[in-house]
């Protein structure tokens, strides 16, 4: 059965055609997301939806244009984002991104939207949601809308991006599954239901909330418009989305199979993550949410706010203090010294650098990173390098054995992202601090492809 995997993500559209039964790539397309709008606030991230769909239906017509059979198509892509559609389906608002940061603009009246948020919460408990609600999550981006009268009157339902395109290509109204309508933090878990108690209190109409169906499970079909414009057949399945996060894990491990409960996931782009399945719900930290996996298992998720973008905030420093002399270096030239010296070191020199450049979610007193043990007589470069990578392991190996992760009995590491795959030297470092080999994905598109593999479990063959 083939099956394509597309993948909204935040900077990335991305499709894989995947023989499911053999667990073979096919084929890949990739457009970059240029649908981002321009603000005038440094806290607001949103996208052009259309644009972000055009993007897609590119990416579906370059796969169906290499002439492979095609029998149905699984979606994955960014979670806690929103945007609002009529009953037609049309956008009533931007897409408001994960990055999104207004309920963290001050308020007239003093504090934030957020603060605001949780104190009607205070006497809550947030934990059988998963997560705690944070800037960015749906549920917060919602009382946003709300309580600043900007909720459109015409709003029929809120979204996600990948339910809206699932809906818009199947010519029907968008629906959630249970992985997307968590990462919103008003979705209780353990039940399975949008949390009354937390919309009750917060003011928000269930009305508007989309149903929430299983992941993978078809959704329904092809409509003959957007069939023309991706070059796919009319009437071909179209399965639920889920969230990219499970969907890497579920790609990752090639599938949700046993051995998957004896491997971590340790993601680092932009951001960086360490996940690990558990068979039952496990209740969340303000470090280490507990989102749901389909099969009826949780993934514990810990989110560092840095990661990678800890590495590149180096590579901007030394290219600035460069241009500072008149001296100019391209940023792979950077990342290529900035390698080839730390891997040159044996240790840090005593070096210590707390990657958390960008804050801690959970720990608001937590606004920026350091570091420590600078010497006066010499701060070697290649140090510094090394001990920020090794930082930016530290952060998640904190998550991950602070939180019973050496309970679970894993027995290895697969190290995946771009970070990972420019520096050759963060694996040895990982498999150092974790104790446990490290091994690469065997896709390169894991997302794209566990959603593919989710949907032939709910299928029964070709349509």
């Amino acid at each position: 059965m083939a099956l394509i995997g597309l993948d909204l993500g935040t900077t990335t559209v991305t499709g894989a055609l995947v023989d499911t039964g053999a667990r073979k790539v096919l084929g890949l397309a990739r457009r970059r997301n240029d649908a981002a709008l321009a603000q005038a606030q440094p806290t607001r991230a949103e996208q052009d939806p259309q644009r972000l769909r055009q993007r897609a239906l590119e990416v579906l017509a370059e796969l169906a244009g290499a002439g492979q059979p095609v029998d149905g198509l699984a979606l994955t892509g960014q979670k806690h984002g929103l945007l609002c559609v009529t009953a037609s389906g049309e956008p009533l608002t931007p897409l408001i991104t994960w990055q999104d940061q207004r309920t963290a603009e001050p308020l007239p009246e003093g504090g934030t939207t957020l603060a605001k948020l949780r104190a009607r919460l205070a006497d809550l408990d947030w934990r059988d949601n998963g997560c705690r609600i944070q800037h960015g999550y749906g549920g917060a981006t919602l009382f946003w809308l709300a309580q600043q009268s900007q909720l459109p009157q015409a709003t029929h339902r809120v979204c996600t991006a990948a339910g809206w395109l699932a809906g818009q290509l199947t010519a029907q109204q968008p629906v959630s599954d249970p992985t997307f309508a968590a990462s919103w933090g008003i979705f209780d878990v353990q039940r399975d239901t949008w949390n009354s108690a937390f919309l009750e209190r917060l003011a928000l109409d269930p009305a508007i909330l989309p149903p929430v169906h299983p992941a993978g499970e078809l959704v329904g079909h092809l409509d003959a418009g957007s069939a023309q414009q991706a070059g796919l057949p009319a009437g071909l399945p179209v399965y639920n989305a889920l969230g990219d996060t499970q969907a890497s894990f579920l790609g990752s491990t090639a599938g949700p199979d046993p051995a998957s409960d004896q491997t971590i996931l340790l993601n680092l782009g932009t951001g960086g993550q360490v996940c690990w399945a558990v068979p039952t719900f496990v209740l969340p930290s303000e470090r280490v949410e507990t989102r749901p996996l389909p099969s009826g298992r949780f993934l514990r998720v810990g989110a560092s706010l840095c990661g990678g973008e800890a590495y590149a905030w180096l590579n901007r420093t030394v290219r600035n203090w460069l241009a500072a002399f008149d001296v100019h270096a391209g940023e792979e030239t950077i990342y290529e010294q900035l390698n080839r010296l730390a891997a040159g070191r044996e240790d840090t020199a005593g070096l210590r650098v707390r990657t958390k450049f960008q804050g801690v979610r959970g720990e608001p007193q937590t606004e920026a990173g350091s570091i420590e043990g600078i010497p006066v007589e010499h701060l070697d470069l290649g140090a510094l390098a090394r001990a920020t990578l090794q930082g930016i392991v530290d952060e998640l190996y904190d998550l991950y054995a602070g939180h019973g992760g050496f309970q679970a009995g894993h027995q290895r590491i697969l190290a995946a992202g771009g970070a990972v795959e420019r520096n050759p030297l963060l694996p040895e470092l990982i498999e150092a601090r974790f104790g446990l080999p490290v091994i690469k994905p065997v896709f390169d598109e894991t997302a794209a492809v566990g959603a593919a593999l989710l949907a032939a479990r709910h299928s029964a063959g070709p349509a």
